[in-house]
């Protein structure tokens, strides 16, 4: 779902507000809840509820966004609020495999929760 987020609101030049996208984040777990699904498989902040938008930016920056920094393809500028694409990776990918991330992200999605 991360990366859905983050390219719901990426700019131009690979970069997102990592409020806007931890927003987005929070949603996508909050409409299953709306949908009488689990939110998630594991107790985390979005089972208990009660959570501040900082919880789900700290959760997003400890996983996943630290296995996609550790590949080197996302850096987070604190300062800005910003995280965003390496630029030498953002600068090598075309339409088309912004998509297939998309169509990716969406089966593992699919895998992870099962058919519901």
């Amino acid at each position: 779902m991360f990366l859905k987020a983050f390219l719901d609101n990426m700019d131009e030049t690979g970069s997102a507000s990592l409020a806007e996208v931890s927003k987005d984040f929070a949603a996508f777990y909050e409409n299953r809840k709306k949908q009488g699904l689990p939110a998630e498989k594991k107790p985390c902040i979005f089972t208990r509820g009660d959570y501040t938008q900082k919880d789900v930016e700290h959760l997003i920056l400890n996983m996943p966004f630290r296995r996609f920094e550790d590949m080197n393809a996302f850096r987070h500028a604190k300062q800005l609020g910003m995280i965003q694409f390496y630029k030498t990776l953002y600068n090598q990918l075309e339409p088309e495999d912004f998509k297939q991330i998309r169509v990716w992200s969406d089966e593992a999605l699919k895998r992870y929760f099962g058919n519901e």
